[in-house]
């Protein structure tokens, strides 16, 4: 992060035009499949959030691919995870 002239702190533009490529196409096809997958098997983001903590709106920039909305790594690849860890879990069940 950097400080912009008004003192606040905001990510370097350098960085922010790096985050899609940091996500492999591997990782973007996984989220479309269990996206898809979550639909079908009736599984609400509000129940995602209520186990992983972490806010619907940051799970529906999950799955529409808007991995610049996120928080920086560690968090992000770690809200990743955890969206597709619940979700794979409630497909076994």
């Amino acid at each position: 992060m950097v400080q912009n002239d008004a003192g606040i702190f905001v990510m370097d533009r350098k960085q922010s035009t790096n985050i899609s490529s940091e996500i492999d196409n591997e990782t973007v096809k996984k989220i479309r499949e269990l996206s898809k997958l979550r639909k079908s098997i009736e599984l609400d983001l509000k129940a995602i959030a209520t186990t992983t903590k972490i806010s619907t709106n940051q799970l529906k920039n999950i799955e529409s691919g808007k991995f610049d909305k996120l928080p920086p790594n560690p968090m992000r690849t770690s809200f990743i995870d955890q969206y597709c860890s619940v979700i794979e879990k409630a497909n076994k069940n």
